[in-house]
């Protein structure tokens, strides 16, 4: 299911956007989920309670609230949403870079144009399997899995550990530990408190693996012969795709 805004100060264009949308998306065969605004400080109102777009078509020009500077609030929010600004105009071009618009499209819009746009913005989305995506502190983040070296867990709290940085939020390791099963990047549950990207195993013994970054984590007595079966196993499957 594919979430989208469509925020414009101007009935007749919303009406008109999203029957267009409708139709692509289902030539397309994408489900889609369409919530209409006519101005971006309820756009940004409802962006601020913790619903997540996918993809936001934005006009530049309103009278409530320009696009532009609802943009700047709702990146505040989401730093991954795909904005895609339909205006008349292309003299804000340049001063809208700063909120990192996906697209531009000048109205009248071209159906092909629209088409063209909407696949770019779908695939675009559908590439956010290989990111980690969470919430902290009512900000929207995601992180590349390949980055990603290990989970820690410590009460509420998971740390995330990446190539160039550590990262917290609120969670649970079992939650995280699910929602990875889906991305094409092995985990290991090395322990109760420990998620390890196999990818950054540098090395492994009965009792500990060796991160490239050379810490070592412990594995769980009751993990070991199970980690011990899985690591060889990957490491086999590597070899014959060689």
């Amino acid at each position: 299911m594919l979430n989208v805004a469509i925020c414009d100060d101007d009935i007749r264009t919303t009406g008109e956007l999203e029957m267009l949308i409708q139709k692509i998306a289902k030539h397309n065969f994408v489900d889609v989920e369409i919530e209409v605004f006519w101005d971006g400080k309820s756009l940004v109102e409802e962006i601020s309670k913790g619903f997540c777009f996918d993809i936001i078509y934005l006009d530049i020009e309103m009278d409530n609230e320009d696009g532009i500077s609802a943009a700047r609030k709702i990146r505040i929010y989401d730093k991954n949403v795909l904005i895609i600004y339909v205006t008349g105009h292309e003299n804000h071009m340049r001063e809208s870079f700063s909120v990192r618009p996906f697209q531009f499209l000048v109205k009248p819009v071209n159906e092909q144009e629209m088409e063209n746009c909407f696949k770019d913005a779908y695939e675009d989305v559908g590439d956010r399997n290989f990111y980690f995506q969470y919430s902290y502190q009512r900000v929207n983040y995601k992180v590349p899995i390949q980055d990603i070296l290990y989970f820690q867990s410590s009460k509420r709290k998971i740390l995330i550990v990446t190539e160039r940085e550590n990262l917290i939020l609120y969670g649970k390791l079992n939650t995280i530990e699910e929602s990875l099963k889906i991305c094409k990047v092995s985990f290991l549950r090395v322990h109760q408190s420990y998620l390890v990207n196999y990818r950054h195993i540098e090395g492994q013994t009965y009792d500990f693996v060796v991160m490239d970054n050379g810490k070592r984590i412990s594995i769980s007595e009751d993990r070991r012969k199970m980690i011990s079966e899985q690591y060889c196993s990957m490491e086999d499957t590597i070899r014959a795709d060689r």
